[in-house]
């Protein structure tokens, strides 16, 4: 059966696409007010460390973690808002735990400790089960401020390495990523503040299994879904369909070879369809994406000290709290950039 008109055209423009023979023609780039990221800067480390206070004692609160002291024969356990205070601070600082139980010593006061407590203390906080509790509220609790202001996300997945001798780009083309811990995850558009995350336990696992519950999870934390724009790795019908379910726009970067058959799916003919009749546009929405790989770029260059826990479950909560830190910190520099207030910030 002949290919029709329209068929004839994806395929030469997806030539156009993968040969990078498309004069594309970007937007204009937002500008920065230079003078407000100036005072973002200067203002990060204190900016930091009173949000890291604030939220997780605001999560401790709305979990009811430590209002009452459990009774009973031994040392009581330590404050659990002291013990995810703890573990932030590590990954913000990027030291070790010796160095930490100084920092507690250090921000005591500053940051509302209770009590300091050894470096064995900050080690076995990664496998307690109440500031796991609590570093999960922390993640959701970062997206509240632009819940309602956020609507457009992209997904991707990245290597976080156990070594120094490590780079994930250099040695993805050659499929083994043995030596990295594998995340995949999902951020804002406009922010850049992730609103999902997956560990998958599989370096070399493929992005798009992971998806949907990374959409689901967007989906859970913000008032509306206006686009969803993710790489050839995330091209589906499926996908799409997805997208849509959610109220969204699928952009999914085409590969050679696809048509437009439905195949049960609406969804993707018009995504296709729409590249077909508007490629600048479709192609300016698609572009957006790149705002994931600056997240990743961000969060290797604030953490460049490879993972240190060698205890699965301990090196999975070190992970989530990167992803929290990450997050706070962009809220440092949006409440000063954007003027998007922090609502349960103290000062």
């Amino acid at each position: 059966m002949p290919k029709s008109e329209k068929q004839k055209e994806l395929d030469r423009l997806v030539e156009k696409l993968r040969s990078d023979d498309f004069d594309y023609v970007p937007r204009e780039e937002k500008e920065i007010n230079w003078s407000k990221y100036d005072d973002a800067q200067i203002n990060e480390i204190n900016d930091m460390l009173l949000l890291i206070r604030d939220t997780v004692d605001e999560a401790a609160r709305r979990l009811d973690l430590d209002i009452e002291k459990p009774e009973g024969r031994g040392r009581p356990p330590l404050p659990a808002p002291d013990l995810a205070k703890a573990v932030l601070i590590q990954q913000y600082f990027d030291v070790a735990n010796r160095t930490t139980a100084g920092l507690v010593l250090l921000f005591k006061e500053k940051m509302g400790f209770e009590e300091t407590f050894s470096y064995k203390s900050v080690e076995r906080a990664y496998d307690d089960p109440r500031v796991i509790a609590i570093l999960n509220e922390v993640f959701d609790m970062t997206q509240e401020p632009v819940s309602d202001k956020e609507s457009s996300f992209a997904p991707d997945g990245t290597g976080t390495p156990t070594s120094m001798k490590k780079n994930w780009e250099s040695e993805s083309n050659g499929g083994d990523h043995e030596g990295y811990d594998y995340m995949v995850g999902m951020a804002g558009t406009t922010y850049g503040i992730y609103s999902a995350v997956e560990f998958p336990k599989n370096p070399n696992a493929h992005e798009s299994p992971f998806f949907e519950p990374l959409l689901e999870q967007t989906a859970a934390h913000c008032s509306s879904i206006d686009l969803i724009t993710g790489d050839s790795a995330f091209l589906a019908r499926d996908n799409c369909d997805l997208v849509v379910d959610v109220g969204g726009i699928p952009r999914f970067y085409p590969k050679k070879g696809i048509t437009l058959k439905r195949k049960g799916s609406w969804s993707w003919t018009e995504m296709l369809m729409n590249l077909i009749e508007n490629p600048q546009g479709w192609l300016r929405d698609y572009h957006q994406r790149s705002k994931i790989e600056t997240t990743y770029s961000t969060l290797k260059r604030d953490f460049q000290i490879p993972l240190r826990k060698r205890i699965k479950k301990r090196r999975e909560t070190e992970k989530y709290a990167r992803v929290c830190d990450y997050n706070l910190k962009r809220l440092c520099y949006i409440r000063r950039l954007e003027k998007i207030p922090i609502h349960w910030k103290a000062n």
